[in-house]
């Protein structure tokens, strides 16, 4: 990322500050938009109620995961079909009630060591997932990072239609709202580092000078060993 030059020509380049930026599922922690779609799917239900919510799941997984193999922009568009007449204060509340049920088991240690050690350095701390704006929204508060950036759903009126506004957050528009957001809050992505876990990460990855692979999927670790890009295994 380049200097930026003051307006008279003559004031000395300024170097913006350095970042880290984290995906969530995967990376953060053990979750992924389907299980979080079932934990709310089950919230309040009963056991059996909760037990035929993932029976009914079950069948369908191997399809979402060729989706996802094939194309992340597509699966998510498929999946969060699932959401569509979901009330938006509904989900809020569940997000916000659940956030420490839901994440506090599953966020690895050394994602939150991580997220330390870039704190006390003085580095700016942004999450940057594909995952639901409003589902992530309390735990990016929890956590006191600077800046979430997530996929936003459609909304009419209080209920959620089950698509996506400017399409899900994953391949290029990742990179794309990294490097938007860094203009805006003056980071340096030279300077800055970004956490994946998935080759669907990889042009989030590119985008920072100190990209990091963290448990990642075969395709990305083959990626990450041919660029020299260090891998870290991340667990509870």
């Amino acid at each position: 990322m380049s200097d930026t030059i003051g307006t008279d020509g003559n004031t000395p380049p300024t170097q913006g500050q350095p970042a880290g930026f984290f995906d969530v599922d995967g990376t953060l922690g053990s979750t992924n938009v389907v299980l979080t779609y079932l934990a709310f799917l089950n919230h309040g239900a009963s056991t059996v109620g909760r037990w035929l919510n993932v029976a009914a799941m079950v069948p369908k997984l191997p399809y979402y995961m060729f989706l996802d193999w094939r194309s992340r922009d597509r699966f998510c568009e498929v999946f969060y079909r699932k959401y569509a007449d979901v009330s938006q204060s509904e989900l809020e509340d569940w997000a916000e009630k659940e956030r420490g049920r839901y994440w506090d088991s599953r966020l690895y240690a050394q994602a939150l060591q991580k997220l330390s050690e870039h704190k006390a350095q003085g580095h700016r701390v942004v999450l940057v997932s594909g995952g639901l704006e409003p589902v992530l929204k309390p735990l990016a508060e929890a956590l006191g990072v600077d800046a979430l950036m997530a996929t936003e759903p459609e909304v009419n009126g209080n209920h959620l239609t089950g698509r996506i506004v400017h399409g899900p957050l994953s391949g290029e528009r990742k990179a794309a709202a990294m490097r938007e957001l860094s203009l805006k809050m003056g980071i340096d992505l030279e300077r800055s580092y970004a956490y994946g876990d998935s080759y669907a990460d990889r042009e989030f990855l590119e985008t920072v000078g100190n990209p990091v692979a963290v448990n990642p999927d075969r395709r990305l670790k083959k990626l990450a060993k041919s660029r020299g890009w260090p891998i870290q295994n991340w667990g509870h």
